[in-house]
């Protein structure tokens, strides 16, 4: 990268693990961001590339080659019948069509096949398409737990894969290499890939994400020894374009905002972010890179962010209010310009959009709906929503006909007082009208439910159940267990809340802190959440989400 007049290539990588039936968004994005303006970028979607790696007769039997090396016991009638089931298995999953038998057994042949390739590494256990945050059974959030994970190469799968992946890299000439780690379970991933580059290329690597804190870099000096060169935290759209733009030109990178670096005497230094207050200049996303064709879906929803923060940003359990002072979304005719754009640019023929706003408001709903149906786009799509009287009967029917299919609200609880120590700001009184609008229309609902809020009491419990039962025909819900997360209102007025925080440092890496409650014993706690999974089953809710921690 000396000659000032050679352009870089970049690489945007997305690393596993994450569901491979659709695109993550932030690199899209950020790619976008660097194509724009001027620069040579496509995404490597590394997600996939491992899942397609697994899902293969090839790797299978490497497996078993594995097992027998490491003396390792398994069924060979398991064994021998994923290798028969395996490539049909693929075909009639990525049909994504649920409700079919066919998709049914597909999927418990890859469920399987899951399971059956993590027999050989001992630190990885994998049996389904979600869930992924406890697949490493001894990480802790500590960064130690993940370098030795990292390191310990006989029981990490990623290892064999990354090289395979590094080597076709390599052969495309690639200049700058930048991973996201939006999750947990992403980061053993994306530091094995980052470990291999940096041993075995002169690639420049950059590392960011959401998961990705200050006191992560600066508590742990080996992140930017071993791993990567810089890490970004923050909003990356503009920053990644600037650093890229000084690497291009042999330009001093220390006033990058959200850059954490090394300077001249081996220190480390830290920008503080800026966070983007206007999506005027965000540009839309890119799938250059991209082979929709290798997901495990037919036609691969597409996700998309139009904004930045949320439009409410008081909920006490949330971490994202205090992180986003303020909200901007795009215009809604810029939104539309830039699916049209897409349909057009990918040959996208069957488009279902998820939009990933945290929330999206009714009165700008209203307006995107009239721009879609003004420009005649055939989409369906799926939003997250607050509960608000602004969402009419008559808006529902115009929403159904520019596509909403799909509505995830945040109800989180049925109870008055919850509700109010959530600073939700829902008057459930206009709930149960509003689902059921939402229904008539043709719309379906789920609902979030969290359990075990602080100050809920069985009574209070009880009283959402009881709410529940009132609007169970309309929706579906996706149940949660509370944790405590990090910036959250909760954990900055925990004794308010009735929480104690145990540790911070083992739990460094993680969403949440180490915590108790003060005021709920283990066993209450573990009573109602218990009751709830059965309650969801009972009534053939989405019960995804149930999992007994």
């Amino acid at each position: 990268m000396d000659d000032k007049t050679k352009q870089i290539k970049c690489f945007l990588v997305t690393p596993p693990l994450l569901e491979p039936q659709t695109i993550y968004p932030a690199m899209p994005l950020l790619t976008g961001q660097l194509t724009a303006n001027g620069f040579d970028a496509q995404n490597f979607d590394l997600n996939i590339y491992f899942f397609r790696k697994i899902f293969t007769q090839k790797f299978i039997k490497k497996v078993i080659k594995l097992l027998e090396k490491k003396s390792i016991n398994y069924e060979k009638s398991e064994a021998d019948f994923i290798l028969s089931n395996i490539d049909d298995a693929i075909k009639k999953f990525r049909k994504y069509q649920q409700e079919t038998e066919d998709f049914k057994l597909a999927k418990d042949v890859l469920c399987k096949t899951l399971e059956f390739v993590s027999k050989p590494y001992d630190n990885f256990e994998m049996n389904e398409f979600f869930g992924f945050e406890r697949t490493f059974k001894r990480f802790n959030g500590t960064f130690e737990s993940i370098i030795n994970t990292v390191n310990d190469t006989d029981n990490n799968i990623f290892t064999d894969i990354f090289n395979d992946a590094v080597k076709e890299i390599k052969k495309q000439n690639v200049d700058f290499i930048g991973i996201t780690i939006p999750f947990p379970a992403t980061i053993i991933p994306a530091l094995t890939f980052a470990k291999i580059l940096k041993e075995k290329t002169n690639i420049y690597v950059n590392i960011g994400g959401n998961f990705l804190k200050k006191e992560n870099i600066l508590s742990n000096p080996d992140f930017l020894n071993n791993y990567c060169d810089t890490v970004m935290i923050g909003d990356g759209e503009k920053s990644l374009v600037d650093l890229v733009s000084s690497l291009q030109n042999n330009q001093d990178i220390k006033n990058i905002s959200g850059l954490i670096f090394k300077d001249e005497n081996n220190n480390i230094q830290c920008n503080p972010p800026k966070q983007i207050k206007t999506m005027k200049d965000i540009e839309n996303v890119s799938f250059d890179g991209i082979n929709f064709d290798e997901y495990m879906m037919e036609n691969p929803w597409i996700n998309l962010m139009i904004s930045k923060g949320c439009y409410w940003g008081k909920c006490t359990f949330c971490s994202l209010g205090p992180k986003y002072k303020c909200y901007c979304i795009k215009k809604p005719k810029e939104v539309v310009s830039n699916i049209i754009e897409l349909k057009e640019k990918y040959n996208l023929k069957y488009n279902f959009i998820l939009f990933q706003d945290d929330s999206i408001p009714p009165l700008y709903l209203n307006m995107l709906a009239d721009e879609l149906l003004k420009q005649n786009v055939n989409i369906n799509y799926s939003i997250f929503a607050r509960l608000e009287k602004e969402f009419t009967k008559e808006l529902f029917e115009k929403l159904y006909k520019s596509g909403l299919r799909y509505i995830y609200w945040g109800l989180e609880s049925g109870s008055v007082k919850i509700l109010e120590d959530m600073q939700k700001g829902i008057n459930l009184e206009i709930v149960p009208e509003i689902l059921k609008n939402a229904c008539m229309a043709g719309i379906s609902n789920m609902a979030g439910i969290i359990v075990n809020f602080p100050t809920e009491t069985m009574k209070e419990y009880n009283e959402t159940i009881e709410f529940l039962s009132k609007i169970k025909e309309y929706l579906t819900i996706s149940p949660g267990n509370f944790t405590v997360m990090k910036n959250s209102i909760v954990e900055e007025n925990k004794e308010k809340y009735g929480v104690k925080i145990l540790d911070y440092n083992r739990s460094n890496f993680n969403y949440s802190p180490t915590w108790e409650y003060v005021n709920i014993s283990d066993e209450e706690k573990e009573k109602k959440w218990i009751h709830f999974c059965d309650y969801v089953k009972g009534r053939e809710y989405s019960i995804d989400a149930c999992k007994i921690i």
